[in-house]
């Protein structure tokens, strides 16, 4: 007797699931109809094209942009290479500047001066009506680029000497 009154449920049960479905799902899923007229779905297909016109632009815009940063990008590495071997010269350059720099100094050093260092000169006084009257000896030392020196001299018509500081430039 359990048996079947537990089958009778279960038999009930489906029932009234099968008539609520029966009954309220159409009523609940049921879209409500729209009605276009003619002008208005004409509107609609204008707008369309217009959106789909523009859609393909858009696309297009966006390919010349893609090409185009594909293009900067490439301009902007082979910059950048450029850059690196323009300072790999001018490392090397520097290095060759101052080598050569080096070098200069070294052949400077090794010649000569140009002006002695050292200035040694002889003079003789000079009259018109007796010819030579005295004579003069002077040393002189170069300093940087002038020279300081001392000169002695002597008249022997006067029996005079003199003493000179002199300084030339």
């Amino acid at each position: 007797m359990k048996k079947s009154k537990v089958g009778y449920l279960i038999i009930a049960f489906l029932l009234v699931w099968a008539l609520a479905q029966f009954f309220f799902l159409p009523t609940c899923s049921a879209e409500p109809a729209y009605m276009i007229t003619e002008s208005e779905l004409v509107t609609l297909e204008q707008n369309s094209t217009r959106q789909l016109e523009i859609s393909r632009k858009l696309v297009l815009e966006l390919q010349i942009a893609r090409e185009q940063q594909t293009l900067s990008d490439q301009a902007s590495s082979e910059a950048k290479l450029q850059i690196n071997q323009l300072q790999k010269q001018l490392t090397e350059l520097e290095a060759w500047s101052k080598k050569q720099e080096e070098l200069q100094q070294k052949i400077l050093k090794s010649l000569p001066p140009s002006a002695p260092g050292v200035l040694r000169e002889i003079g003789a006084k000079i009259d018109i009506d007796h010819y030579v009257t005295g004579i003069s000896y002077g040393v002189s030392r170069r300093i940087g680029s002038k020279y300081i020196g001392f000169r002695g001299e002597y008249d022997w018509q006067d029996k005079k000497t003199g003493v000179w500081v002199t300084y030339a430039y």
